[in-house]
């Protein structure tokens, strides 16, 4: 499911740029247009996005209070199975 970039950083406590990084790497699935964080076409898949973020969290690159807040906005997002 996408989501815009912008949106989705900031609530997770990421910067936008940081995130559009994540992106052009390949680490998480996303689009960002003419290298743009900030553009409204930006987007980020919120299934990849919290992969990342378990993976990250379970490498220890990230502490708890990080990764529940994370977690918290992007099941927020994420449809109910």
């Amino acid at each position: 499911m996408k989501i815009a970039l912008h949106q989705i950083a900031y609530q997770i406590g990421m910067h936008p740029t940081e995130m559009a990084k994540l992106v052009f790497e390949g680490e998480v699935t996303g689009e960002v247009p003419d290298r743009n964080p900030q553009a409204k076409d930006a987007w980020v898949d919120l299934h990849s996005l919290s992969n990342f973020i378990q993976w990250r969290f379970d490498q220890g690159h990230f502490d708890k209070m990080f990764y529940d807040k994370a977690m918290r906005h992007i099941n927020k997002y994420m449809p109910i199975r």
